[in-house]
């Protein structure tokens, strides 16, 4: 064995000594970080918060009929079927209403009977189409000019009347709808356009009774 001077033996201990207090203070440092717990979020006791949805209310049901033809007018039989269709079908046009055509050829008594019959939230709808010409007991050549549609709203269980009005469409104006500006005013064309925009009208007066408005369908003027 060799024989180490007290410098040798200091140069040798010094090193020892060194990575001696490293270790153990490395060792240190790692038991503190084992022993740590980490954090962890609270718990949220009880149920659930669910959001309340408001339930939609039931459609608006209409039932729509339409007076019978006016033996006395010469007025094309099918132009009772033309309002009732272009009404029905711009009422369902408003998302919340459910429009129904009821039966062609409805008198005013049946329809306040149907009314009284109805459930509370179907209210009925009569259509008429008139004539000024042949109210006031001249000749009547049943033009746009003479024929406009008149409507009834009847409510539900008393047959009040709810609202009622006409509408009238002129369209003597060019390039309204394509019809010919050399077609006679009274034609039974020009009669069924006009017939077709009064009663898209009073589709719109009748959704109006209820507080609903088609913003984006109205007849432009």
């Amino acid at each position: 064995m060799k024989n180490y001077g007290p410098g040798k033996l200091i140069s040798l201990l010094i090193p020892l000594a060194i990575f001696s207090v490293c270790a153990q203070v490395a060792f240190a440092q790692s038991g503190r970080r084992s022993t740590s717990t980490p954090a962890t979020a609270p718990s949220v006791s009880g149920p659930k918060s669910v959001e309340k949805t408001t339930p939609k209310p039931p459609p608006l049901r209409l039932l729509v009929a339409v007076e019978d033809h006016n033996p006395v007018s010469n007025m094309p039989y099918y132009l009772s079927d033309t309002v009732l269709d272009n009404c029905v079908r711009h009422l369902n046009d408003a998302a919340e209403v459910n429009a129904t055509a009821g039966q062609r050829g409805m008198s005013r008594g049946e329809a306040i009977n149907r009314a009284k019959a109805a459930d509370k939230d179907s209210f009925v709808v009569w259509l008429q189409i008139d004539s000024d010409a042949l109210a006031s007991g001249k000749q009547s050549k049943n033009g746009p000019d003479e024929l406009y549609v008149r409507y009834t709203i009847f409510e539900p269980g008393t047959a009040k009347i709810k609202q009622w009005g006409r509408t009238h469409q002129s369209i003597y104006k060019t390039g309204r709808g394509g019809v010919s500006g050399t077609t006679a005013k009274n034609s039974p064309l020009y009669s069924e356009y006009a017939l077709k925009q009064a009663a898209r009208e009073a589709a719109e007066r009748i959704l109006e009774a209820f507080d609903i408005t088609l913003h984006d369908m109205r007849i432009p003027n």
